[in-house]
């Protein structure tokens, strides 16, 4: 699929080259390549390179990738290195394409992302002829941080596919089934949704479904083949992208009766969560946001257990800006998309966190996600 967006994206890219004085832009990015081309590969051991100057783009990609973006990347020029004898006299270096179309055009000051650069890049561009590079890099990711009309659209069918993962996930939990079975169930009934509305799109998936008193108090772990059993707190968490982006939607849940004090943990979770999702709307500093989740959990006396950040941006990457901490005075824009996942984890007790995916307006928050999210709802 080729996005709509990419012409407008291309232009705003040229016109800060130009008021930066620089004569081209080299991005190794895999995620902003696809930003700006159209053009995402399955795999990234070779290398894929994307050159931007004023009048034109180029894609230099493997010889196992042509048919691909010829097929999908949105460029003037595409070039094609090759590892078969056959081809070889046509060219098997990539850096050496890169080094010859920016000498052979006299290109003297570029662009990079200083984050994906590696040495062997500045040699390459040093012996190109090039006397000056400076970061672009933070301009893309401010670019990609407020999606246009095309990209909301997808984040929100993502939003509506990732729900019913979750929900199907849910109603799957009972003893002796295991973490990696309960993951399995969600993602076959969000992949024939997705098959049977949205025939012919790329979908990604990600899952994990940490159970128990111990693991559930790890925010971040891979499901493992652990069968659950009574009295388990299990934290349900999945991503979809859609076509590349982004929406994600987690519950936790108790088989068989909480505690006392397990309620008590839920409804404040339940409580900050809410709190921090009214709290969304353009204008509004990241770190007000995380203080509405966080001031109902630190009143709670949970301060100490509630070790990350409210929420963070959703997009093309897993984890983007705006990041939703108590030191960020940066502004949410309208059309920005942000997780809320106020989340705390105590040792021996177990973690609590929903997470849900929300459009920021200027009216307030728009939730594209849902699932059972009541105590009553997450006992099973």
């Amino acid at each position: 699929m080729v996005l709509k967006g990419i012409s407008r994206r291309v232009s705003r890219l040229r016109e800060y080259l130009l008021n930066s004085g620089l004569d081209f832009a080299l991005i190794l990015n895999p995620l902003n390549q696809y930003y700006y081309t159209g053009f995402y590969a399955l795999i990234y051991s070779r290398p894929i390179l994307f050159l931007i100057s004023q009048d034109e783009t180029h894609l230099i990609v493997p010889c196992l990738e042509e048919l691909h973006a010829k097929e999908d990347a949105k460029v003037d020029h595409i070039h094609v290195y090759y590892e078969h004898p056959e081809k070889a006299q046509e060219g098997i270096d990539p850096l050496k394409m890169v080094r010859d179309i920016i000498a052979k055009r006299g290109w003297r000051r570029g662009g990079i992302e200083r984050d994906s650069l590696p040495l062997s890049f500045w040699e390459l561009l040093s012996d190109a002829g090039v006397k000056e590079l400076r970061d672009v890099g933070g301009f893309v990711l401010r670019e990609r941080l407020v999606k246009d009309d095309e990209e909301l659209d997808l984040i929100r069918k993502a939003g509506k596919i990732v729900s019913v993962g979750v929900v199907e996930s849910m109603k799957a939990i009972r003893e002796d089934i295991t973490e990696i079975e309960i993951d399995g169930v969600g993602s076959l009934a969000l992949l024939k949704s997705a098959a049977e509305e949205l025939p012919g799109r790329r979908l990604e998936l990600f899952v994990m479904s940490p159970s128990g008193r111990e693991r559930s108090a790890l925010p971040h772990v891979f499901s493992i083949s652990r069968k659950l059993k009574k009295g388990d707190i299990i934290i349900h968490s999945r991503q979809v992208a859609l076509d590349g982006y982004r929406a994600e939607c987690e519950r936790t849940v108790f088989l068989g009766d909480p505690t006392p004090k397990d309620r008590e943990y839920f409804k404040v979770m339940l409580e900050a969560q809410r709190a921090a999702i009214e709290a969304v709307r353009a204008g509004v500093r990241c770190k007000d946001v995380d203080n509405a989740a966080r001031s109902i959990i630190a009143k709670a006396g949970l301060a100490e257990f509630a070790i990350h950040r409210t929420g963070h941006g959703l997009g093309l990457s897993a984890h983007e800006g705006p990041y939703l901490r108590f030191d960020s005075d940066d502004l949410l824009e309208e059309g920005m998309v942000v997780s809320i996942e106020p989340g705390f984890y105590i040792p021996g007790v177990g973690g609590f966190r929903h997470s849900d995916t929300v459009i920021v307006t200027s009216k307030g928050p728009e939730l594209i996600t849902s699932a059972p999210a009541e105590l009553e709802e997450c006992i099973v």
